[in-house]
C-alpha cells in the first residue's frame, strides 16, 4: 500500500493520539460545581435545615438521629432525611434528602425517591441550603 495523501489522511484520522499538532483547540472545561456548602458534614447541614425550615413553619421529621441508648436503629434503606409538612390542614407532605456537595444519592436511596415520586410526593435532594430554601417556597405555592 502507497504512501499516499489519502493513506496518509486515514491513518491520521484513525490514530489522532499521534499527532497532536493536528487536535482541535477544545474550549476549557466548564468550571466544577462548588465543593462547600457551609457545612462540615452532612449532620450539620441537617441541623441548619431543620432550624430555617421550622422557623418558617414547617414540621419536620428527621430519619437516623440515632438511638437514645447507643443500640442500632432500623430504619428502611433509602428513606430521605426529613419529611416535611405544615399543619394548615391542607395535606402537604414532602420530603427532602440532603448532601454533600460532591455526594449522590445511593442506589437505595434513588430506588425510594422513586418509589416515593410515583405515590405522588415530591422528593428535593438539596446540597445547599439555598437550594431547600428554594424548594421549600416552591411548596408554598
Amino acid at each position: 500500500m502507497p504512501f499516499d495523501e489519502t493513506f496518509l489522511r486515514e491513518y491520521r484520522r484513525r490514530h489522532p493520539h499521534l499527532f497532536p499538532e493536528d487536535a482541535q483547540p477544545q474550549p476549557p472545561p466548564a468550571p466544577a460545581p462548588p465543593r462547600d456548602n457551609g457545612y462540615p458534614d452532612e449532620a450539620a447541614f441537617q441541623a441548619a435545615a431543620v432550624r430555617e425550615l421550622t422557623a418558617l413553619g414547617w414540621h419536620v421529621q428527621e430519619s437516623l438521629k440515632g438511638s437514645q441508648r447507643g443500640g442500632p436503629v432500623w430504619y428502611t434503606a433509602g428513606w430521605p432525611d426529613l419529611a416535611l409538612y405544615l399543619p394548615d390542614g391542607r395535606r402537604r407532605l414532602w420530603f427532602a434528602e440532603l448532601k454533600q456537595p460532591g455526594n449522590k444519592p445511593s442506589d437505595d436511596q434513588l430506588a425510594c425517591h422513586a418509589r416515593l415520586r410515583a405515590a405522588g410526593f415530591r422528593v428535593v435532594v438539596a446540597y445547599t441550603l439555598a437550594e431547600l430554601l428554594a424548594a421549600e417556597q416552591e411548596e408554598r405555592e
